[in-house]
């Protein structure tokens, strides 16, 4: 009889499963949606302008090595290139992408906790909200593409490991099979996390006897395991583990790792800078919640915390814990229902809801709207932030601030119209994206992360005699590069992003 007089109570329970996949694809899309609007018609995030951008327009036009190809985890390149390939702006085609893949993360996290744990629609959406929009898992969404790709499948992995059990057919262990090899074509850190689980699991099942579905799940694993030793293992195998000589750390230059306990102890803080308003809620989780996928994935990642990898930074380890203790801490806030203490209608389940919910808002909130010259006191490196080489200071930035954006594509224009053809413009990782937008490849050299004037002496000493290149205006540099040399004029400048040509004989 309540339904009849509220039709639209009653439609919302008829639809509930088709209003909470909506939720947990939409509201992640719509937030990470709002920097790219912000932005206007300049993309966020660094790699996607350093290395998304660059990558595809010179894979396109000069072709890639097949096997080089392969080892750069290719499911997202492939997606990427195939849509640029037709004509599509790679610009727009990434401030699409961007907000749309954090939904599909979105969705594979609460079909991972609805069907996979079997939790409540209403935990699960919350945890899908906490994993997608908790400030560290924005970081991720503002440039790790590959990384959120394989995460949507690793996800789906997850989820047909604990489903496959009620139905144990072939089919379903080939498209468990499937989405493994997906996980491995997406992203290497996510394969050796998938891995971590898959062996726990295979150990668990043996030691509870359960010989054939042990065997496959070795089975289901072995494409994406050899896949994964042949052509990504040999590339790690030759950097090799890192090792920490007694005056100097080949990292030091990067990360600021003197020696192996300073690694660990800066690992430590940012785990702390990373997840300390989730602590109370994560250790009530940790110690309640035994799922063995989740503890494995965390189990590795701390592991692989204490391997110091050359070619990898310590620090994403750090950031892929985002995701299981976004379970742990959803399953710790749960558990607050069974206590009983009540103080003006407020239980300490509801108080602890507003207290994630607040917190949660008031960082990610802070970290989507401020800008990096005003970035919020969570983000800001004077105050709480002394990883924002992890953490940026704000979404409102790809490798250059919003500020800068217009700017750098008026000094870019500038020098397309005003320079002949045979000049050359040698650019920083930050620029070399921007100036493949613009200008020809022919008249592009990118100098990596080195020092700008090595590369334009040995550029003149190739006999190139018109150089030039694009920084900041003296004393604005980022990169811990606020000048340039003198063997730098600047000839033109917008706003705060300079031309300069090079002297060598200055």
């Amino acid at each position: 009889m309540i339904f009849a007089r509220n039709p639209l109570k009653q439609w919302i329970v008829h639809h509930q499963k088709v209003i909470f996949l909506v939720l947990a694809f939409g509201i992640p899309v719509i937030v990470r949606a709002i920097p790219e609007i912000l932005m206007g018609p300049y993309i966020i995030g660094f790699d996607t302008l350093g290395f998304y951008v660059p990558n595809t327009l010179l894979w396109i036009h000069a072709g890639v090595n097949l096997w080089n190809f392969l080892a750069t985890a290719p499911l997202f390149y492939s997606i990427f290139m195939s849509i640029v390939a037709i004509g599509a702006s790679p610009v727009w085609v990434l401030k699409i992408i961007s907000p749309v893949l954090l939904g599909f993360l979105g969705l594979s996290i609460f079909a991972y906790a609805k069907k996979g744990l079997g939790w409540s629609p209403s935990k699960s959406i919350f945890v899908t909200l906490l994993g997608t929009l908790y400030f560290v898992a924005l970081r991720a969404s503002w440039d790790q593409l590959r990384e959120e790709l394989g995460l949507v499948f690793f996800f789906v992995v997850l989820t047909m490991l604990l489903t496959n059990k009620k139905r144990s057919s072939w089919k379903s262990y080939l498209a468990l099979s499937l989405a493994m090899m997906a996980v491995v074509l997406s992203h290497q850190l996510v394969s050796v996390l998938m891995f971590g689980v898959i062996i726990a699991t295979v150990a668990y099942t043996l030691f509870r006897k359960n010989f054939n579905e042990s065997i496959k799940l070795l089975v289901a694993s072995l494409p994406a395991a050899l896949y994964f030793v042949i052509v990504y293992l040999s590339g790690v195998a030759q950097s090799g583990v890192l090792g920490y000589p007694a005056n100097s750390s080949p990292l030091a230059s990067w990360t600021g790792f003197a020696s192996y306990q300073s690694m660990l102890t800066s690992e430590g803080g940012f785990f702390l800078y990373c997840f300390l308003p989730l602590l109370p809620l994560l250790l009530v989780g940790l110690w309640r919640f035994g799922n063995l996928q989740l503890r494995s994935w965390l189990f590795m990642s701390l592991i692989l915390l204490f391997i110091p990898l050359s070619s990898v930074s310590p620090y994403r380890w750090v950031l892929l814990l985002t995701y299981p203790i976004a379970f742990f801490t959803t399953d710790g806030l749960n558990r607050l229902r069974s206590i009983k203490w009540k103080r003006f209608k407020f239980t300490a389940h509801r108080i602890a809801v507003l207290y994630l919910v607040l917190s949660t808002a008031i960082l990610s909130f802070g970290f989507i709207f401020a800008t990096s010259e005003n970035p919020s006191f969570y983000f800001n490196p004077n105050y709480l932030n002394k990883y924002d080489y992890q953490i940026p200071t704000s979404m409102l930035q790809n490798t250059i601030s919003i500020t800068d954006c217009h700017d750098t594509v008026n000094a870019l224009q500038w020098f397309k119209n005003n320079v002949n053809s045979s000049s050359l413009l040698l650019t920083h990782t930050v620029f070399y994206g921007w100036a493949l937008l613009t200008l020809k490849e022919s008249q592009v050299i990118s100098y990596g992360f080195d020092n700008p004037v090595n590369a334009t002496t040995a550029a003149a000493r190739e006999g190139h005699t018109q150089l030039y290149l694009i920084w900041w205006v003296n004393g604005q540099g980022w990169y811990a590069q606020p000048t340039l040399p003198a063997s730098f004029q600047e000839v033109y400048h917008s706003g705060r992003i300079a031309i300069y040509s090079f002297n060598l004989n200055a």
